[in-house]
């Protein structure tokens, strides 16, 4: 019986997770991790701290699973989309890499829009470019890295540097690629005539193929490190949104993904690359062949909560949290969070919005704003879900993933704010699981993505459906959540001109 290696690189930590072909899970490890600000509004991580942890994770998932190496088949890949990782002729990163949630590429952003146009841009990429997009910050590297910049033999994405040091090989998949802004969806190939009219090098920017291409073998080096056996395949892999999607089990329309993670995205399968015709949300090539993704994301959800809870409470039980925050009403008795922490994608697309709590009185307590900043996530996924449903794609049901779907409050919260019934996976890491499905059709253990979901992927039997008053009380409550943007963007303009970010 084969056995399928998933390895979710994730943006606070990396999962490992052994199954064999049935998706009974044999083993599953992770390695914490945490990004640096060099400066406000700067987000980096070292790629090589990607690779010791992932390696760590591995050999401690091979361990505890019990599994003989020379049994495991093949190993795949989920990772954080987005990022910037350059290296040199030698492999070795140039800079720690620039992350999904780094912002200061803004300026050069605007410089890319100034010197393309809008609707050029938009023909080539089908999707707005945005602050920690692999193209804006190459482009700000360009303007403000000279040398490093000229440096560069290979630009990638942040799981194709693991994929790199367990084969030797640069490669990347049409989903990653899709979530660079530098990548054609519906030709889906490399938008050179964007790249070659920011003055930047074609030639630095990978090979794509297929999410279930095998890619290559595990060498001898990374076997050291990792207990996976030497010629073990490396199949080519995707990025987490699409991942995870795969993890629980969506392949068609009709079923929209819930991730609460430290980001947040709302996501459905399409058969046709449709996008928004103001570009706030995304539309990506899927790593299931002839489908697209389309997704409306959240830049600081489920790291809203923990900012708050450990940074500003001092907080670490989320047991507690969980247990005081049901005890309070629906609407937090009038407490309303904004989730702007380090801007906003969607809907907003504003690099400058910025968190706000509203409605505090004396008889407010820490609690209160623990819910509402729960509650003000959830609304934020709101405005994903009903953008993609104005799209006309249909949603019959919601499937929560991420730190959310853990938490009973919250996934009823769901129900509630979202207006569908809301249920999740029995496997808790699908990212991880999508990882392995992907290893296991590259390596042809199944047939294709729908026959490996119908196989392996199960739901839990316990559903969550919007309770009637709730739902009413939550009506009230995003239609203000909705206002106070709009009344305070100018504010938070101003705030951001004033601090410098």
């Amino acid at each position: 019986m084969a056995r399928l290696v998933g390895v979710d690189l994730g943006t606070q930590s990396v999962k490992a997770m052994i199954i064999d072909e049935r998706g009974n899970v044999l083993g599953l490890d992770s390695e914490s991790y945490d990004f640096t600000i060099p400066k406000p509004g700067y987000a980096e991580q070292s790629p090589d701290t990607w690779y010791e942890a992932s390696a760590s994770a591995i050999a401690r998932a091979v361990k505890s699973s019990g599994v003989k190496p020379h049994d495991i088949s093949a190993v795949s890949f989920s990772g954080q989309m987005h990022g910037l990782v350059c290296t040199n002729d030698a492999g070795k990163p140039l800079r720690d890499a620039m992350l999904w949630l780094d912002q200061r590429a803004k300026g050069a952003i605007a410089q890319i829009y100034g010197k393309l146009g809008s609707d050029f841009v938009t023909s080539n990429v089908q999707n707005t470019i945005s602050t920690g997009f692999l193209i804006g910050s190459l482009y700000w590297m360009y303007l403000n890295e000279p040398d490093l910049y000229g440096r560069i033999k290979y630009v990638m994405l942040p799981k194709d540097y693991l994929k790199f040091r367990l084969t030797g090989r640069v490669v990347t998949d049409y989903s990653d690629a899709a979530g660079s802004a530098a990548f054609d969806n519906v030709k889906l190939r490399w938008a050179a005539p964007l790249i070659d009219g920011l003055g930047l090098d074609m030639s630095k920017f990978p090979e794509i193929l297929p999410s279930t291409e095998i890619i290559g073998e595990v060498t001898d080096a990374a076997s050291g490190d990792t207990l996976l056996p030497p010629g073990t395949k490396v199949v080519n892999g995707g990025g987490d949104t699409f991942m995870q999607g795969i993890g629980n089990g969506i392949t068609d329309e009709g079923v929209f993904a819930c991730n609460i993670g430290t980001a947040g995205q709302v996501s459905a399968s399409c058969s046709k690359p449709l996008y928004d015709k103001l570009l706030r949300t995304n539309t990506f090539a899927h790593a299931i062949p002839g489908r697209w993704y389309i997704m409306g994301a959240c830049l600081t959800s489920g790291v809203s909560l923990k900012w708050f809870a450990r940074s500003v409470l001092g907080l670490n039980d989320y047991a507690d949290i969980g247990d005081e925050v049901s005890k309070l009403r629906p609407g937090s008795d009038g407490v309303i969070f904004l989730p702007y922490l380090s801007g906003e994608r969607t809907p907003h697309l504003d690099a400058s919005a910025r968190g706000l709590f509203c409605g505090l009185t004396l008889g407010h307590g820490k609690y209160h704003m623990v819910r509402s900043v729960m509650e003000g996530v959830t609304y934020s996924l709101r405005d994903c879900m009903e953008l993609l449903i104005g799209m006309g794609i249909p949603c019959d049901r919601v499937v929560a993933s991420g730190g959310g779907a853990n938490s009973e409050v919250w996934m009823q919260m769901q129900a509630d704010i979202l207006g569908r019934e809301v249920c999740k996976s029995r496997v808790s890491e699908q990212a991880c699981m999508g990882a392995a499905i992907t290893a296991g059709v590259g390596t042809g253990v199944y047939g294709d993505y729908s026959e490996a979901c119908r196989e392996l992927v199960k739901l839990e039997d316990k559903f969550f459906a919007p309770i009637k008053e709730n739902a009413e009380a939550y009506g009230e409550y995003y239609s203000i959540f909705r206002e106070l943007y709009a009344a305070n963007k100018p504010s938070f303009a101003k705030l951001s001109a004033a601090s410098g970010l």
